[in-house]
């Protein structure tokens, strides 16, 4: 199956079951009928939607805001008839979800959030599931906090369609962006009392950098993105920034 998504949402542009989609649509045993590939794809378009909706309010800093779509995730219906092959994923996505709904901070509903995209990508590696990003080029690097952020931005969304594509050279190509010189926390707020809260969380961000492009596998590159996503929620939500 072939899913394709735009930078700010989801979009689906094509379908091709792979071969191995096929027989794992075929062989369903005793189950209800496979559903068709139409249906399938829609379904995960609807996935999709969600957990873009879930993950851009947590890179925000808006919890509230992706406790909606994580409800979803965590209690819609499956279809019925489908591949014994999706088994193992559905219970973890929907329990990574349900831990976003009920998170009490950005932290924990960040890390939760890379469970979520780890276990898609885990899924679409297993299935031989193609999905791909309509994905721009960087910003240009440039001397300002705004031209700054928006290489983070990019960085991040990297590292994210990494964990969900899964692709290691999409990862890669964040982390390495997510190395450039730290932010300036003056440069993010004029309230003098947060400009020390800025900091830690802008130096903490470069300091998992260098350990995002160590993460050789899912589980670790789930852990170190949680890491960040929540790391960078709290610097949204202290500043006030504007929506991503």
């Amino acid at each position: 199956m072939r899913i394709r998504a735009s930078r700010t949402g989801w979009a689906r542009t094509g379908i091709a079951l792979s071969a191995l989609g096929l027989l794992a649509l075929a062989a369903c045993g005793d189950r209800a009928p496979p559903p068709d590939a139409e249906a399938v794809a829609e379904h995960m378009g609807e996935h999709f939607v969600r957990v873009d909706l879930m993950h851009g309010a947590i890179v925000r800093g808006d919890l509230d805001a992706a406790r909606e779509p994580a409800r979803w995730l965590a209690e819609h219906a499956a279809l019925p008839g489908l591949p014994e092959a999706w088994d193992p994923f559905l219970p973890e996505l929907r329990e990574a979800a349900r831990d976003v709904a009920e998170a009490s901070d950005l932290v924990n509903a960040g890390k939760a959030t890379a469970r979520v995209g780890a276990t898609c990508g885990e899924c679409h590696a297993a299935l031989g599931a193609e999905v791909g990003f309509a994905i721009e080029g960087a910003v240009p690097e440039g001397g300002t906090a705004a031209e700054h952020m928006q290489r983070h931005v990019w960085a991040l969304g990297r590292l994210w369609e990494g964990l969900v594509v899964p692709s290691g050279e999409i990862w890669q190509a964040g982390a390495a962006v997510l190395e450039e010189v730290p932010l300036v926390p003056e440069e993010l707020t004029e309230d003098r009392e947060r400009v020390a809260e800025v900091r830690v969380t802008a130096e903490r961000v470069h300091e998992l950098a260098p350990v995002a492009r160590q993460a050789g596998d899912m589980e670790s590159r789930a852990a170190v993105y949680g890491d960040l996503l929540g790391t960078c929620a709290r610097c949204h939500a202290a500043t006030a920034a504007p929506a991503i």
